[in-house]
């Protein structure tokens, strides 16, 4: 792990999408407020920030966004909390990254705010080795349980590169986590992708790993979920009941 004078210490989230396949079962609550184990998913993404023993969190804001302003101000936290506001949140998720990009430290994690994990995770990003040269780092599951194939974002692995990444990749060797450790390198590939089309995350890290900048880090012994439909949430549930009970 890093040591503390090199840990990074924030984190973005971007939370700012309008959760429409989420909403049938939960009328009248944005997604990010949607309960998972008694609280509230943007809740569970603040948690993993403060484990890995971040200091800041930018939260991307977008759908809903007063509502959950008026949340984010009740929640006791560690975090410094920055809200940014994108207004172009129908859009894809690349675009709230990119509205980050004025406040992002030199690294900084990021995070979706709708995936749930039984564990913290995100300090499995600061190994120390340098053969990864501090180059951008995204958390894959190499065994995924109980994800839908179909839906899930996945990555292709050759040595210690990810070579391509996106939901329609065939062959695969993992599946994105929604978890990386980035850098200010990520706003220029999201700009180059922008030239083409309003770009996805994934979008911006396919350009990174086609050169070769983007490092697979291997998720360790934690189960997770991400949070899209109501069954997605019962699967959350679950997870989160493994971590009550390892903490209790």
């Amino acid at each position: 792990m890093a040591d503390g004078l090199n840990a990074t210490r924030q984190t973005v989230i971007l939370a700012a999408g309008q959760g429409s396949r989420l909403l049938p079962g939960h009328p009248g609550t944005p997604k990010p407020l949607v309960p998972v184990g008694g609280r509230p998913l943007i809740e569970h993404a603040l948690w993993q920030a403060e484990a890995a023993g971040c200091t800041e969190a930018i939260v991307i804001i977008g759908s809903r966004a007063e509502e959950l302003r008026t949340h984010l101000a009740s929640v006791e936290t560690t975090l410094r909390l920055q809200l940014v506001h994108n207004p172009d949140f129908s859009l894809p998720n690349g675009i709230s990254l990119l509205a980050a990009e004025p406040y992002a430290a030199e690294r900084f994690f990021v995070q979706m705010a709708d995936h749930v994990f039984s564990a913290p995770v995100l300090r499995q990003l600061e190994a120390e080795d340098p053969a990864l040269d501090g180059l951008p780092r995204l958390l894959v599951d190499c065994a995924p349980e109980g994800i839908d194939v179909e839906d899930a974002t996945k990555v292709r692995i050759v040595g210690r590169r990810i070579t391509a990444i996106g939901k329609q990749i065939n062959p695969w060797d993992a599946f994105d986590t929604g978890c990386f450790r980035l850098d200010h390198r990520i706003f220029g590939a999201l700009r180059e992708a922008a030239a083409e089309a309003p770009p996805t995350l994934s979008a911006g890290m396919t350009r990174l790993a086609t050169a070769g900048l983007l490092v697979p880090v291997a998720l360790e012994g934690v189960r997770w979920a991400d949070v899209d439909t109501s069954g997605d949430r019962n699967r959350a549930e679950t997870l989160q009941q493994a971590l009550d009970h390892a903490e209790g």
